[in-house]
């Protein structure tokens, strides 16, 4: 497992834990520590620092869970490697979780440049089917110079993890900002769904995100508003994950 090295105190719900916390193991080694403090105005997020964060998904009132995280050096380095194939890197892959190691070793274009890569993709899959209980996932990780959901959106599925290796992170709306009636209608971009641009948030690179959709049981009409973000200069490797 890669080390993880400390950063800037971030923002944090002080709420009970949830009532089905995720669980620590080595998905835990890869927190940060850091402070936070109570947020009122967004009850439906929760940003912290220790794997146990991700579990407030499962509180009804949730619809963002996030562990903050860095890359370390040897992560950055197992990316950077990715991007020198003939093609971009887009793997699309659904199987059991125990053969994900074997399936990123045969599609990424340097897996032998990319050990850490593999690992860390490899423990999130664990993560996942530990929290969500599942012995499958659906993944995919791609590489783009492009935003490639530039319009806010939901998810018509139950829920799904996040993460951006290299590049900008997904970008999202607190409830506040957003207007549902106009979501998947009008002009692309924000301006029909984002009532204040200002409060367009996006995540850091390295955090893992729970995303809650359309289809999480009682949760219709409140998934997650979100986007990917523009790809300013370089290149954005993101990595998604679905459970089941």
């Amino acid at each position: 497992m890669h080390s993880i090295t400390p950063i800037t105190p971030i923002t944090s719900h002080d709420t009970p834990s949830a009532s089905r916390p995720a669980k620590g193991g080595r998905l835990a080694q890869s927190a940060v520590t850091a402070s936070g403090s109570k947020d009122s105005a967004t009850p439906h997020w929760h940003i912290g620092e220790q794997a146990l964060d991700l579990g407030e998904i499962f509180r009804p009132e949730v619809t963002l869970a996030v562990m903050q995280r860095r890359i370390d050096a040897a992560l950055k380095m197992a990316v950077k490697a990715q991007s020198s194939g003939a093609y971009p890197l887009r793997m699309r892959w659904r199987g059991p979780i125990n053969d994900l190691r074997e399936a990123l070793e045969r599609y990424l274009p340097a897996p032998d440049a990319g050990a850490a890569l593999i690992e860390d993709i490899y423990v999130l899959g664990e993560a996942i089917g530990e929290l969500f209980d599942v012995q499958d996932i659906g993944m995919r990780l791609e590489m783009t110079q492009s935003a490639m959901c530039p319009r806010f959106h939901v998810d018509r599925i139950p829920v799904r993890l996040v993460t951006t290796y290299e590049g900008p992170g997904t970008q999202w709306l607190p409830e506040q900002a957003a207007d549902r009636l106009a979501l998947g209608h009008g002009v692309a971009g924000h301006r029909d769904i984002c009532r204040d641009p200002e409060q367009i948030r996006e995540l850091r690179p390295g955090s893992l995100a729970l995303l809650k959709g359309e289809c999480w049981p009682g949760n219709e009409g409140h998934g997650l508003i979100h986007r990917s973000p523009v790809v300013p200069t370089g290149s954005r490797l993101m990595l998604s994950m679905d459970p089941g």
